[in-house]
């Protein structure tokens, strides 16, 4: 009895098992040909958790649960799941909530507000770029750690390094001020940078750009080599006479990021 109990239980169990594997995910919906998990599709097709999605010489309209949608470019691969897609090749649009992720080579980006809509691409095995059309993105790495904020108009390429290291383009914009004997550069985004060097006092009230790259390791940290570091409105502040410290974020994050002779490492907190 207790024998054809154990298997009763593990029939229901596989059974189970099978029919949530089946459950639909969404649609894709193509004007010409694709391959959804190897096999060659015309017009319509149902979605499954972990359908692969191949375009060929058509893009593809995919729509997913909780109104996820997203549009595959020419020649572009994808893996769906529930709540995430891998994209493998190509490039994808993306229009869903900030619970569904759109993954490409480690890194992860989803919406951070409402209705964001953007682009995801596979520039080459080792760089993505990511660009918002409306609302914006975050991006972070395998490790949750957030790697940037893409906004309209500004598209940023990410360069993946040995170790998980991810490199984009670095560009501090803002006014210099002073308070209680410490300098500061405010940007636009409400990014609060010290800054410490020689006869800084001439330059309060002036803005100051620094241009560079920025490295974020998988534990966080971020490392800033500076390229120029200029005035905008009066010469004569090169990168050797500067330490930038990221001391505050308007939304309350807390980043540390120091550097002496135009090279950053990690500050203590």
């Amino acid at each position: 009895m207790f024998r054809k109990l154990q298997v009763v239980v593990i029939l229901l169990c596989m059974l189970s098992y099978s029919a949530a594997s089946t459950v639909s995910i969404g649609t894709a919906c193509v004007r010409g040909d694709m391959r959804v998990d190897s096999a060659k599709v015309k017009g319509n097709a149902t979605l499954f958790n972990g359908s692969v999605v191949e375009t060929g010489d058509a893009s593809a309209d995919l729509r997913l649960d909780k109104g996820t949608e997203i549009r595959m470019a020419t020649n572009s691969r994808a893996t769906l799941y529930r709540d995430h897609a891998v994209l493998q090749q190509g490039e994808s649009e993306l229009a869903a909530n900030d619970s569904f992720q759109l993954q490409a080579n480690g890194l992860r980006v989803s919406g951070s507000e409402p209705s964001s809509r953007g682009v995801v691409s596979l520039r080459d095995p080792n760089t993505v770029e990511v660009a918002a059309l409306t609302g914006s993105f975050g991006v972070t790495n395998g490790q949750g750690v957030l790697v940037a904020s893409v906004h309209p108009g500004l598209p940023i390429s990410f360069a993946m390094q040995a170790g998980g290291a991810v490199t984009t383009a670095f560009k501090a914009k803002g006014v210099l001020s002073t308070n209680n004997g410490n300098y500061y550069i405010t940007t636009k985004n409400g990014t609060v940078y010290q800054v410490t060097g020689k006869d800084l006092a001439q330059y309060v009230g002036k803005t100051l750009q620094i241009t560079g790259t920025a490295t974020t390791t998988t534990t966080g940290a971020t490392v800033i080599t500076i390229t120029s570091t200029s005035l905008l409105t009066v010469a004569g502040l090169t990168t050797t006479t500067l330490v930038l410290t990221v001391v505050g974020v308007a939304a309350g994050a807390g980043v540390g990021i120091a550097a002496a002779a135009g090279a950053f490492t990690p500050a203590s907190r």
